[in-house]
Parts: C-alpha cells; structure tokens; sequence
C-alpha cells in the first residue's frame, strides 16, 4: 500500500508508511508544512536582500526604500523563526554597510563634479574679458624694478 501525502505543490510518497506510529506520521506532516512555510519566507527575504544590493549598485541615492524593505523582510522571518535573529543582524549589517558606502561615495561624487564644473576655466566673451584684465600684469613682469 502506498500513501500518497500532498503539501502545497510538492508530492510525497510513502514516508508515512515507514514511520513506526501515527504520532511519529504527524509529526512529520507538521514538520514538512512549516519546512515549506518557512522555505517560502526565507525565499522572500533573500530576493528583497539581493533586490536591493542590485538596486545599490544600480543607483545608490534612491536605493533607500529597497534597503527599508529588505530589512523588513529579514526582522520578519527572524521574529518567525524562519532564520536565527543573529544571522537576520548580520545581513542586515551587510547590507547597510553597502547602502551606506554606496551613498557616500555617490554624494562625494557629485560633490566632485559640482566643484569640477564650478572650476572650469572661463570660454568665449569671459575668457577675453579675463586676457584683457591680465595683460597690464605681463607687461609689467619684464621691467626691472624702480629705485
């Protein structure tokens, strides 16, 4: 006789029929029912952790709502028991780290580029205007000093 038991998508076959008592049965349904539950939820958190590394990456200024689910996500399956609370910390430590260098080195490259474009040397009307200003301070350089 085989027994066909049915969670979820998944089939599994004759493994109630090995077991010595049916409390040792049930207890095993319960245990793949919560292993599915908790498959699902573990899956969930991964895909928001790795959605918002790819979002870091991707642009690290408006990556902030990303970051904030992915956390969510993690506090959420380490209060189920779905993964250890230190393991949830860790990743979220991971991660904020990268959001956080990400976000550093993004403000102090447009902080760069600010000063870049407010340095550039004068073009055109201004940088003839500015020839015209300097030029009584050549003429002036060769001269022996007056006594």
């Amino acid at each position: 006789m085989l027994c066909l038991l049915m969670i979820g998508p998944v089939c599994f076959t004759g493994r109630e029929h090995l077991l010595p008592t049916r409390s040792a049965a049930k207890a095993w349904r319960k245990s793949e029912e919560r292993r599915q539950r908790n498959r699902s939820r573990r899956s969930t958190a991964k895909t928001h952790v790795h959605t918002a590394e790819a979002t870091i990456v991707a642009e690290p200024l408006a990556s902030t709502e990303a970051v904030r689910l992915a956390i969510s996500s993690l506090d959420r399956a380490a209060q189920r028991g779905v993964l250890h609370p230190n393991t949830a910390d860790r990743r979220k430590a991971r991660l904020m780290h990268k959001h956080n260098v990400a976000v550093a080195a993004a403000e102090a490259a447009a902080a760069a580029a600010v000063a870049k474009a407010e340095a550039k040397p004068a073009r055109g009307r201004k940088a003839k205007e500015e020839k015209v200003e300097k030029a009584p301070a050549k003429a002036e350089r060769g001269k022996k000093p007056k006594k």
